[in-house]
């Protein structure tokens, strides 16, 4: 399958700590691929390099086909790619279409008619929104904030969903919810990678899995494959 996203030796720091050691990471058009790690692991460095939000030290980025090491973060949205962010990060004191509709104007224009997100779509993956658009919100529960802030990604059409953290702090009920939408979302043409602390619905949602330990990748494999005991190594470190 072809990449849709190719990092390949990526370093990355804040001020003088080294934060990302050559870092090799890929998706395919039509993946769901998992990044795992604990907290400080790298993974969070590894998304904003990815999104422009911070510049690489070294390293290249390519995203669709084009280097994209020091493209900023708003030009990448309009090439297809979105993130969901760790926290949601909505507007408050604007309703639930007003946040989705934000994303509108500055969506990737290149999409046919039949394959676009649009708020009626949008509605049908997730009912709860439209039952809830005219609320602010700040009076959502927390898993409707998180299909907001999905949902105000899907309408920037993207071609590849960054879902950093999306099940931190909610419900099991509700984290089963949101990860029984995403074979639809990947069906609609969309790759998606999850950042998940929960090893087990990382390797049961993901197609390929890569683990992160101190800014390196320490495994990476197609998540069916790969044993929990190099999981456990992976994640810990071998010396664990």
């Amino acid at each position: 399958m072809t990449a849709i996203l190719e990092v390949r030796r990526l370093c990355a720091a804040y001020g003088d700590f080294q934060a990302l050691f050559n870092v090799d990471f890929e998706i395919a058009a039509g993946e769901i691929v998992a990044l795992i790690g604990s907290n400080g692991a790298g993974k969070s460095t590894l998304l904003k390099a990815i999104t422009g939000l911070m510049s690489p030290t070294a390293g290249t980025i390519s995203f669709a086909g084009e280097a994209t090491s020091r493209t900023p973060a708003h030009a990448l949205v309009r090439k297809g790619l979105a993130m969901v962010p760790e926290g949601r990060r909505l507007f408050k004191g604007m309703t639930v279409e007003d946040n989705l509709r934000v994303c509108l104007d500055r969506a990737r224009a290149d999409v046919e008619p039949a394959s676009r997100w649009t708020l009626s779509r949008l509605y049908d993956l997730l009912p709860v929104l439209k039952e809830r658009r005219r609320e602010l919100v700040e009076r959502l529960s927390g898993g409707q904030q998180q299909m907001v802030a999905i949902g105000r990604a899907l309408l920037a059409q993207p071609r590849l969903l960054l879902c950093d953290e999306i099940s931190l702090g909610l419900a099991p009920k509700v984290v089963k919810e949101i990860y029984q939408k995403l074979p639809e979302i990947r069906a609609s043409g969309t790759s998606i990678v999850i950042v998940e602390q929960d090893v087990s619905r990382a390797r049961s949602s993901s197609d390929r899995l890569y683990c992160m330990l101190e800014g390196r990748v320490t495994l990476s494999g197609p998540s069916g494959e790969i044993a929990q005991e190099d999981i456990s190594r992976a994640y810990f470190g071998a010396h664990s």
